[in-house]
């Protein structure tokens, strides 16, 4: 009997140091970045919801809202400057798009027509602006996007002004990491929204060039990533290729994430 009571506290130690082990192991892994710190001295803090969707993407200066609606088919982008609201179709993609000028009062409602072709989608975006108190729209644009889409990833874009002669006004083209689906790294699609791209890809983007016929500029930017043993994005780096008036600018931006779980 001795013996077995001075094995107890002994006894007691290993049960919880085992409980405790259990609970570590059975603890979600946190998988949304909470900031963003890039080589050009930009920082981000990202704020998700009780869903564990973004809800909220601040920097020094300036703070951006997402709010949810219609079962998250509706997204609401606010921030000091105007209110964006994007209405998404089955697949994610953008079929309407109300901007909100807060300085002017001005409003913008975009339309997107899409169509499907042999190799992806035409798209018609028509886009009608209405001065404040005033409901007759003063301006409107129509232009064209050619989407050539392969097993679910977007892989070139053509612009086409459909008001100037179907004048092109430029290209897009990209390239992905078919073994990194988008799917595990939510942020990436939340960000493309905030840069209005038409159509949310399947596999992660590795490179993508820009060819901007109005202005004669071309962009070329290579994407590397690094992960930890969890798969998760911990570090981007971006090279980009500048060239404008046969002159060639170069610039690398090297970014990490951070993850802070409760």
């Amino acid at each position: 009997m001795k013996n077995l009571l001075k094995m107890l506290p002994l006894l007691l130690l290993m049960i919880m140091v085992s409980c405790k082990k259990d609970k570590t192991q059975q603890k979600e892994l946190c998988k949304n970045p909470t900031s963003y710190e890039d080589s050009q001295g930009l920082y981000y803090q990202f704020i998700y919801n009780a869903d564990g969707k973004l809800s909220e993407l601040k920097t020094d200066n300036s703070s951006l809202t997402f709010t949810y609606q219609n079962n998250g088919n509706t997204v609401v982008l606010n921030d000091n400057y105007s209110e964006r609201t994007f209405k998404l179709g089955v697949d994610g993609e953008v079929i309407e798009l109300t901007s909100v000028v807060k300085s002017s009062g001005e409003i913008t409602k975009t339309s997107y027509q899409h169509v499907k072709t042999a190799v992806g989608y035409d798209v018609t975006e028509t886009a009608q602006s209405f001065r404040k108190n005033e409901n007759a729209p003063y301006k409107t644009v129509k232009r064209l996007q050619k989407l050539t889409i392969t097993n679910g990833n977007l892989l070139a874009l053509k612009l086409i002004d459909l008001d100037n002669n179907n004048r092109e006004l430029g290209t897009m083209n990209y390239g992905y990491n078919i073994s990194k689906n988008l799917s595990d790294y939510p942020l990436q699609n939340y960000l493309d929204l905030v840069d209005g791209v038409p159509f949310t890809s399947k596999n992660l983007v590795i490179r993508n060039s820009v060819r901007d016929n109005t202005n004669n500029i071309e962009i070329n930017a290579v994407f590397g990533y690094e992960f930890d043993e969890n798969d998760r994005m911990l570090a981007q780096i971006q090279t980009n290729k500048y060239t404008t008036g046969g002159e060639t600018t170069d610039q690398v931006i090297k970014g990490k994430f951070e993850y802070k779980c409760n």
